[in-house]
């Protein structure tokens, strides 16, 4: 069995899909895509009592006797945290793959533990409703990397799509944008994405903006709620089919967050969305938390190419991607269970 899910590029409201900071500033919102870039894990019986996980993009392995012997910290900490809380009450091998780079800020740890949380559900013979994948894998993600976690990466990663989601004291809703193939082509035609060449790691971002709202800072405060105002403008905007406004919205949630923590930003970052904009891009951003990882950029398709090249001549690399309308998707990945290695 194959679980595979997409990865997101969030366009605005990151930050504040984070519980409880969602519940202190009286709602939050985001506005993400989910992106043909996947995350798959797929489910092989073995005829050995045991359990074995293997990273392909990672080129980690782990085997332990029982779940409760797997290590949750490390590499493949996250999985095997999963894998704990979820056995599978069988001989299992388990093998993960994100076919993004290394820290890109696309939510590929998220969606990864969407499938595998999914599909560790599926083998117990329990529900893989929507609400409850999510809540769970983004508890587990939580205690794996003892920082607040939000969720909008695992709703991309569950829905697909072009998702409107608002947070709030009943959880979270929905509401899909772009439903046409027109609009989401329309869209996909906007954007570049590229990887600045540094990794990132969310959790200190996330958490430094969320100690500061709950200490009070009148500065993070104003920033905060400024972009989830942003992200609700932009939702509105792709419901009209606004599309000049999209590209104006995305640059000033840019400018408001690059200045909520530092680090958000780094120099390279600065200098390769510098390069876009003098090329005639007309917003950048980078994907998730910041401090590294893949940006995403908005052009005309006239400017594409020469915006394409600045991008690569600053030192970014284009990643090429489509929008899909496809969450969470099952596969059979192997009929016959895989021999126990010596």
């Amino acid at each position: 069995m194959r679980a595979s899910v997409p990865n997101r590029i969030d366009l605005a409201g990151g930050t504040t899909d984070i519980y409880p900071l969602y519940l202190f500033m009286d709602g939050g919102c985001t506005v993400n895509v989910g992106i043909t870039i996947e995350s798959a894990v797929e489910f092989r019986g073995w005829e050995k009592q045991a359990i074995r996980i293997a990273s392909r993009d990672l080129g980690e392995t782990v085997e332990a006797p029982d779940p409760d012997r797997l290590p949750t910290d490390g590499p493949l900490g996250l999985i095997g945290r999963t894998v704990r809380a979820l056995p599978p009450g069988k001989g299992m091998e388990i093998l993960a793959h994100n076919q993004a780079p290394a820290g890109s800020g696309l939510g590929a740890s998220s969606a990864l533990l969407v499938a595998l949380t999914a599909g560790l559900l599926k083998l117990r013979l329990e529900s893989v409703e929507p609400e409850k994948v999510v809540d769970l894998a983004a508890a587990i993600e939580c205690a794996c990397i003892q920082v607040p976690t939000g969720k909008q990466d695992h709703i991309a990663a569950y829905f697909g799509g072009v998702s409107c989601l608002e947070f709030g004291c009943r959880g979270f809703s929905r509401e899909e944008l772009c439903g046409d193939t027109d609009d989401r082509r329309r869209l996909e035609e906007m954007m570049i994405l590229s990887y600045t060449g540094e990794g990132r790691f969310s959790g200190m971002n996330n958490w430094d903006v969320t100690k500061g709202f709950i200490d009070n800072d009148a500065e993070i405060r104003e920033k905060l709620l400024k972009i989830r105002d942003v992200a609700r403008d932009l939702a509105r905007a792709l419901r009209l089919r606004d599309w000049d406004e999209i590209p104006r919205l995305v640059d000033r949630e840019w400018d408001i967050r690059r200045r909520l923590a530092p680090g958000i930003s780094t120099p390279r970052i600065d200098r390769i969305a510098g390069a876009a904009s003098a090329a005639g891009a007309s917003a950048n951003k980078v994907c998730g938390a910041g401090g590294g990882g893949c940006m995403l950029t908005l052009t005309s398709g006239r400017k594409r190419s020469a915006v394409e090249r600045a991008v690569l001549e600053a030192g970014g690399t284009i990643l090429p991607f489509s929008i899909t309308s496809e969450g969470l998707t099952w596969s059979n990945a192997s009929a016959r269970p895989t021999q126990a290695r010596n």
